[in-house]
């Protein structure tokens, strides 16, 4: 049996749920965006990239090129723009937004701080680069060189939950307070 297709938005109410989205996230990462638009199931990837598009040549988004992806943050035009659209998009839709924004924006936060990412380097070099940034201040970057994927995926896998204690644990022992 065919699955009946479900209700597609128009330009204005894509581009409009778009600016609210971001509003409620505060400013993030495309593949970020892109996960909680995918994980609230509420637009797919490219009706998403479209409406980042047009909403950046429009001035209504700025695009801020970082390592490996962008950052993205709506402009005084977009929130002025989403006060004059956002009745144009289905309430379901912004409530859904609403909703599951605080627990996103925790976790996007929590991947803006504390950072890793595997780089392929010939045939058994990998590296994973770690990052603890704090307010937007790097505080410590840590590149390191693993001889396999599998290895490299662990040490990102981990670094999340191990962040804040190697850092504290760094700056203890360069500082002559370590306890052993």
């Amino acid at each position: 049996m065919a699955e009946i297709p479900r209700h597609r938005l128009g330009e204005v109410e894509r581009k409009t749920l778009t600016l609210h989205t971001l509003k409620a996230l505060g400013e993030c990462r495309n593949l970020q965006l892109i996960s909680f638009m995918a994980e609230t199931d509420i637009m797919n990837y490219f009706d998403l990239q479209t409406a980042l598009y047009d909403l950046r040549d429009l001035g209504q988004v700025v695009r801020t090129p970082q390592v490996a992806d962008d950052l993205y943050q709506v402009t005084p035009a977009g929130e002025e723009a989403l006060h004059l659209l956002l009745d144009r998009v289905p309430d379901s839709l912004v409530q859904r937004v609403n909703q599951a924004a605080p627990a996103f924006r925790a976790r996007f936060n929590e991947e803006r701080e504390k950072s890793a990412r595997i780089a392929h380097e010939g045939q058994n070099e990998y590296h994973v680069v770690m990052e603890l940034v704090e307010q937007r201040m790097p505080l410590m970057r840590i590149d390191l060189s693993l001889p396999t994927a599998e290895l490299a995926a662990r040490f990102r896998d981990r670094w999340t939950g191990a962040a804040q204690d190697i850092y504290d644990f760094i700056i203890g022992r360069l500082a002559g307070e370590e306890t052993l």
